[in-house]
């Protein structure tokens, strides 16, 4: 009966009221029995040893929040893969893991930026031979900042969404049945252009280019995509379960420069956010949650994806709009199969 109850319960969701900003100061706990002040050690004490004995791929894993998820992956010792740009950085993270837990981290090196960067992790992650793979957290990224003009690209677009939609295809014929693929998003996706305003023609036109804009363009694009692949038979059929995490906002170094790079904007926004920032330990915890815990998948099950503080959480109507999702996930397939032919010569 009870099991009944939860299935109904997780079917007709919907975010409390006065959930946020209340709930969040407040420290209430939601459904899944955490909150905004719950941890990631929150989350593993929760957890059964069947939930985390898995394989799990992290990008942007050695810094900032990435490491801190990593952290708690590695707690439960998990096999993990950090993929970085600065290698001799995350080297000596995955060293310092290695000696103080059972976890083994393997570091790539991974330029989201690069076609080939992404192709060649892929490969040497398969080279590892450690069998299929669990999770896949697509966490790294670049935070609201100054058009790209060495590339003459919006870098948030390409890093962010392109970069993780191509690993996402390139990794997904190496995972294992089951898997979990966690998008890490913004609810500054709410702050992306107009849906009739959207460049998906000509996004890295430095004329229409506006840092705070692009950077919620390139999360919403993250939140479209998500729901639309998540909906696949190939996935389904898989039982591969897509999901978004709003880890909320969390003081990194990464978090300080877009404050700057964000001008007036940036300033406002730290000011108004300043009683919801989360320590890095709290900000890891529901993407910790996404990737292990099992009700993250029965709530994904009944099509709750984006969750929030451990929880999932309604989204806006444009990024529920099922025509832009497929629009922006054809757009990015036909750039990868561009890439693709391109590479075949």
């Amino acid at each position: 009966m009870t099991r009944v109850l939860e299935a109904r319960h997780m079917s007709n969701f919907h975010t409390p009221c006065c959930w946020w900003p209340l709930g969040h100061i407040r420290g209430w706990k939601g459904p899944s029995g955490f909150g905004a002040k719950s941890s990631w050690r929150d989350v593993v004490d929760d957890l059964a040893p069947t939930d985390v004995r898995k394989t799990i791929v992290v990008t942007g894993g050695s810094r900032g929040l990435g490491a801190e998820t990593v952290r708690a992956f590695a707690s439960v010792g998990a096999t993990i893969v950090i993929g970085a740009r600065d290698e001799t950085h995350a080297k000596s993270f995955a060293c310092e893991l290695m000696s103080n837990t059972r976890a083994i981290v393997h570091v790539v090196e991974l330029d989201l930026r690069s076609y080939e960067s992404i192709v060649a992790f892929v490969r040497a992650v398969a080279r590892l031979h450690l069998g299929d793979v669990n999770v896949l957290v697509n966490n790294a990224g670049v935070m609201p900042c100054a058009y790209d003009a060495a590339r003459g690209q919006d870098p948030a677009w390409h890093v962010n969404f392109l970069g993780h939609f191509i690993l996402t295809q390139k990794l997904l014929p190496h995972m294992a049945r089951g898997a979990r693929v966690c998008n890490v998003t913004s609810e500054v996706y709410r702050f992306s252009y107009d849906s009739r305003d959207l460049p998906l023609d000509d996004v890295d036109d430095p004329t229409k280019y506006d840092a705070v804009k692009s950077y919620g363009q390139s999360k919403l694009a993250i939140v479209l995509w998500t729901c639309h692949q998540a909906r696949s038979p190939a996935l389904v059929e898989r039982d591969v379960s897509m999901m978004l995490v709003h880890p909320g906002s969390v003081e990194t170094n990464g978090a300080a420069e877009a404050r700057r790079q964000s001008g007036w904007r940036g300033a406002v926004l730290h000011c108004i956010g300043a009683p919801f920032v989360k320590s890095l330990e709290c900000g890891a915890a529901t993407t910790v949650y996404a990737a292990l815990h099992p009700s993250a998948t029965a709530y994904a099950a009944f099509g709750h994806r984006y969750f929030a503080s451990c929880n999932p959480r309604e989204t806006t109507k444009q990024a529920r709009d099922r025509d832009l999702a497929r629009r922006v996930t054809e757009r990015a397939a036909e750039y990868l199969a561009t890439l693709n032919a391109a590479h075949e010569h």
